[in-house]
């Protein structure tokens, strides 16, 4: 195939052809293409000689980025490690104006998902000039893996041609007009310090670029762990001390483990009563192997992803709360009601043995960490904890979050971090040291401070509470917005209707809402109609991926953190009361039964009459003297609601329960002044079932439509197992629990009840919530329809 150059911008093309073995034992051919172009940007801003970049990396190179190792203004290429292990440095505000190679990007990506999410948020949402080159696509900086290189081999020589690149790009530029700044590779490993000098190019240690910058001292404390791995042999990469843990399995021991089945990889999950104690969910239906001990656990932390092997049944054991409570059931009343998790069976638990006080039926499957097989650690929100020697630099670090070990950092800043809520990150697990190894981010705020408390629960939870970027912003229409003449004519006129909202009070997001009009022939039209974001956020587009991102709308007691700009949120996209809006309508006609007769499905344009809390909607509907279209129509809802509800109910359906709380905020210093259970109406439920009937609805529908590839969703069977709680609870109090179909625990639990005691059956049906597996997504045909289940 012949290729116009000069159009497309590709200068030459590699072809690679090797053959793979398949799994089936026959071979394949594979081939593999790759273009070298001569149109990809530096990045430079106001550069002459390459394509404008969508994001300039130099906007203006100031004193916050000049260190004394250099010092002439510059910017700095980094190499893999920095990126790895230094991204919490990279990421204060004194670095700007730094080139990340594509090759060093991609690396990152493969060996660390943490550290890549990391690094992509300086790129896209910190606005300081972090720019990704394209050097594996480009024809100057192309380096191909020559045989017997390694891959870490080749990324290094491929950042050294990336850094000879730039010095040469930059001096063309000076040449031609102002004198441009200079380009600092820097890069951790000594050989490859030894060979880009060799070549010409200037070249430090990220420690050496870091203690040069004389404005941010405090920098140099987040070095102090790298700068300790002096304890580590560089020969054999063991520690020199004293060897608490057992040595982790190898990759290739891990994986071939795997494939005979004597090992089990899952998710590393610590108990929240005991840091000594955790589950591994070692396959789909959430069967869990029980870990116990120091030993046993393995320098596992939570979420870690990890190999485990089954010990044999003699050592098995059981959580040593369940014996303490035993043991208290056994000794009387007078037994100790608190249990220190830290202390219980702390000797036996270090070196993983079982306790003898055990009984057969409380045993579990139990297991130990044999390998990692990938680390899933984030910076943890916490506290210094007091050292009993002045002046130490070594610390422990306690983590807001119960399930993480204490962490041991080095730092000079602990009279000044007294009090404060501070953030570490872990860099290593040496098998010599009782708990890992991490260095100091930063600092939050002071302990009990609320946007102190409120910031540790958002990072804590992984949740994006950052602005949103001016490339997002950039996608939102134009103010003042009103209905297109065009986009009405594509959709159903709903307006004419009686449609209202009904939601909790204060509510500014208001996604759906409800109509009901009465049929010449006895039946209901019925409607619910849902907010059509999807006409705003279109697939691919920056408000997309960080609507991705985000997730959902998050509320805590003062504020909210929007999945989406406000703009939308809590205007175009909320169906307010008395204003025009673009939605997705499910109309059904139903029987006075509540059977359904037929359902259509549109893109409409609505008008709500009324924006009503529950509690108003309910003030309408039991006020008898009131008899306009919205209170008849809220009074239809209700009724049939009760029938649907009723029907579910027979069919099976599970009621569950779950405490929902509501704040009650002073107005004028958005303190939390009191706290309240919500009240639950009739109209809670009325809302309930027809957005159940809109989901059953619509997944009927797309299963009809695509039956090989529709996106469901359903509830898993939880395994028996994951009843034991609930069935002891009931079994306390004289209930038997039946757990063989969602029937007969819904029958199970309408008898559970105590006169004297209203609230043992919510708890109980608490309980069984937490016994419910998560709600999965999957395509229709890769299951069998009776495991579609709800």
């Amino acid at each position: 195939m012949e290729l116009n150059v000069k159009q497309s911008g590709i200068s030459r093309r590699t072809l690679k052809i090797f053959h793979k073995n398949t799994r089936s034992g026959g071979i394949v051919k594979v081939v593999r293409e790759h273009y070298l172009r001569n149109d990809i940007p530096c990045g430079l801003p106001n550069c002459t000689i390459c394509p404008s970049a969508e994001r300039g990396l130099l906007s203006d190179v100031d004193n916050s980025s000049i260190s004394s190792v250099i010092n002439e203004q510059h910017i700095i290429l980094v190499d893999v490690s920095i990126l790895l292990h230094k991204t919490d440095v990279l990421a204060d505000d004194c670095f700007s104006n730094v080139i990340i190679a594509q090759t060093a990007w991609e690396a990152v990506k493969q060996k660390s998902p943490p550290a890549y999410k990391k690094v992509h948020h300086l790129v896209f949402h910190e606005e300081r000039g972090f720019f990704v080159f394209m050097n594996d696509f480009h024809e100057e900086t192309y380096a191909a893996r020559e045989p017997g290189e390694s891959a870490d081999g080749r990324n290094d020589r491929a950042l050294r041609k990336t850094a000879k690149f730039f010095v040469d790009h930059l001096a063309e530029l000076g040449s031609r007009s102002k004198k441009l700044p200079k380009l600092v590779l820097l890069c951790d490993s000594v050989e490859s310090r030894d060979r880009a000098r060799a070549e010409g190019l200037i070249s430090f240690s990220f420690a050496e670029y870091v203690k040069g910058i004389t404005s941010k001292p405090e920098l140099a404390d987040k070095l102090a762990a790298f700068e300790s791995r002096d304890e580590i042999d560089p020969k054999t990469g063991a520690p020199r001390g004293r060897l608490l843990f057992p040595e982790h399995l190898s990759a290739d021991e891990t994986e071939i483990g795997l494939k005979t089945g004597r090992l089990k990889k899952g998710s590393f999950q610590v108990s929240r009563d005991n840091y000594m104690e955790a589950s591994v969910y070692v396959d789909d239906e959430g069967s869990a192997w029980f870990v116990q001990g120091l030993l046993n656990c393995n320098r596992a932390v939570h979420d870690d992803l990890v190999a485990v092997e089954l010990l044999p049944e003699e050592e098995w054991s059981c959580p040593a709360r369940l014996l303490k409570i035993r043991d208290q059931e056994e000794s009387g009343p007078n037994a100790d009601a608190e249990l220190d998790t830290d202390e219980v069976n702390t000797e036996d638990s270090e070196k993983g043995a079982p306790s003898k006080k055990r009984k057969r039926d409380d045993l579990l499957p139990t297991a130990r960490v044999v390998g990692i097989i990938r680390r899933n650690w984030r910076p943890y929100c916490g506290v210094l904890l007091p050292s009993s020697v002045p002046g130490a630099r070594r610390h422990l670090f306690a983590a807001a979050e119960r399930r993480i070990p204490r962490i041991r950092i080095e730092t000079r800043q602990a009279d000044t971090l007294k009090g404060q809520r501070v953030i570490v990150a872990i860099d290593s697990w040496p098998r010599d040291s009782r708990y890992p190894l991490g260095h100091y981010v930063r600092s939050l705020g002071t302990l009990g401070d609320r946007a102190t408390e409120n910031e540790v629960l958002l990072l804590e939870h992984d949740i994006p509470h950052y602005k949103f970027s001016s490339a997002v912003l950039d996608c939102l229409p134009a103010v003042p917005w009103r209905i297109s003449d065009e986009e009405r004519t594509k959709r159903v006129d709903l307006r004419d209707l009686v449609i209202c909202s009904v939601d909790p009070p204060g509510c500014t997001d208001i996604d759906d809402a409800l109509h009901c009009r009465s049929l010449d022939d006895g039946c209901f039209e019925v409607g619910v109609h849902i907010a059509d974001v999807s006409h705003f956020v279109r697939p691919g587009t920056a408000i997309d991926l960080e609507a991705a991102e985000r997730g959902t709308t998050v509320y805590l007691c003062d504020q909210r953190i929007d999945m989406v700009p406000e703009l939308l949120s809590s205007n175009l996209c909320s169906l307010r009361g008395g204003e025009e809006r673009y939605a997705f309508s499910v109309i059904w006609k139903l029987t006075s039964e509540a059977e359904i007769v037929d359902v259509k499905f549109h893109k409409s344009v609505i008008c709500s009459r009324a924006a009503l809390t529950y509690q108003q909607a309910q003030d309408l509907i039991d006020n008898k003297k009131l008899d306009d279209p919205l209170a008849q129509s809220l009074r239809q809802l209700n009724n049939l609601s009760k029938k649907l509800r009723e029907r579910r109910r027979a069919n099976g359906a599970l009621t569950l329960a779950s405490m929902e709380i509501r704040f009650n905020i002073d107005s004028e210093t958005r303190d939390p002044i009191a706290v309240q259970e919500k009240k639950f109406l009739q109209t809670n439920n009325m809302v309930e079932e027809f957005m159940l009937l809109a989901n059953i609805s619509v997944a009927q529908k797309i299963n009809d439509e695509f039956p090989d590839c529709a996106v469901l969703r359903r509830h898993p069977v939880p395994a028996p197992a994951n009843y034991k709680p609930v069935i002891q609870a009931a079994e306390s109090r004289g209930f038997k629990l039946v757990v063989d179909s969602g029937k007969a625990i819904a029958e199970s639990l309408d008898r559970a009840t105590i006169d004297a005691n209203p609230f043992f059956n919510t708890m109980l049906r608490i309980l069984t919530t937490r016994c419910m597996t998560q709600a999965v997504y999957f395509a229709s045909g890769t299951l069998p329809v009776e495991q579609y289940y709800h």
